[in-house]
């Protein structure tokens, strides 16, 4: 589950509404995906101005999932909630977070850092590729006990952190963490191909209508997918682009209104056959020379298996 948020601009009548933060009047519309089905978990509507962390699924609803987040909802709480139910997450941390390293797990760290917050430690040179640690947080509610992963930036030069209950092999958590990129681009087809970004009326309903006609859309450029998938390849599947499916869909947008309207077989496979003209256009064409995320984790996968 990856959960995001996207901020849309207003024209500036509507900021009693919907307040902005870095513009007069905007929305925010925060989303829950399964990245791997393209199923909407969850959602919700607010003004830009609302604070990502004060909107989120219901944690029952999350129970055994995987949940991918950003900074925007760094909070040691909700961390140890997650992993309170049942739950796994996974999260960039943030540079300023005070947590106790208690066992070195791999990497040059001297022993004589244990006990010591994690971002006391001198980490401004490469050490190795990668540095696990596990760590401990005292929260509200309990003591929260988890693992954190370093990779080093050979641009940044510098340690990228993060923190996860997760036990799989740590070369596995900066891939799996990259598979929160797909909620961007499902941001992106919402506003460049699916109008999401077109909001031109001051009243509340419209734009909240607007909305979630733009995630109807989306949901229903899945139907493309639903048909394709079966007649591609598994790599093919895995360069499955978002972005490109949106602008197909946009494409049939008639077909897709005749059946909708007409709901008869003659309209049903005039749309199934015009889906099929499009099966090689919805995943990356350099597939082969550009390896793509979800590929990525899976032949990593393959080979710690």
């Amino acid at each position: 589950m990856i959960i995001d948020s996207s901020s849309f601009v207003l024209w500036d009548g509507s900021k009693d509404n919907f307040p902005g933060v870095s513009t007069t009047a905007s929305v925010k519309l925060h989303v829950c995906f399964d990245i791997l089905t393209g199923e909407l978990h969850w959602f919700d509507i607010t003004p830009g101005s609302t604070h990502d962390r004060k909107c989120f699924p219901n944690l029952d609803s999350l129970v055994g999932q995987l949940i991918i987040t950003d900074l925007g909802y760094w909070d040691f709480n909700l961390l140890w909630q997650i992993k309170n139910i049942g739950g796994y997450f996974l999260s960039r941390i943030k540079s300023n977070a005070v947590i106790t390293v208690t066992e070195i797990i791999q990497g040059k760290i001297s022993q004589k850092y244990l006990g010591k917050p994690l971002f006391s430690i001198p980490f401004k040179h490469k050490r190795t590729n990668i540095l696990e640690v596990m760590v401990e947080k005292v929260c509200d509610e309990g003591t929260l006990c988890c693992r954190a992963v370093g990779f080093w930036n050979p641009g940044d030069k510098y340690y990228h952190w993060y923190i996860t209950n997760l036990t799989v092999a740590a070369q596995l958590i900066y891939p799996l963490y990259r598979l929160r990129w797909q909620i961007e681009l499902i941001f992106k087809a919402c506003k460049q191909s699916l109008n999401a970004e077109c909001l031109t009326s001051n009243n509340s309903t419209i734009i909240e209508n607007l909305l979630l006609s733009t995630i109807v859309a989306h949901l229903a450029s899945h139907t493309i997918l639903d048909r394709v998938i079966p007649q591609l390849t598994k790599i093919k599947q895995l360069a499955i682009s978002v972005q490109r499916t949106a602008k197909i869909a946009v494409l049939l947008g008639s077909d897709f209104f005749n059946f909708l309207v007409n709901g008869s077989r003659k309209y049903a496979q005039i749309l199934r056959d015009k889906i099929m003209l499009f099966a090689n256009d919805i995943f990356d064409p350099n597939f082969r020379h550009r390896e793509s995320s979800l590929a990525r984790v899976m032949r990593l996968i393959e080979g710690v298996s």
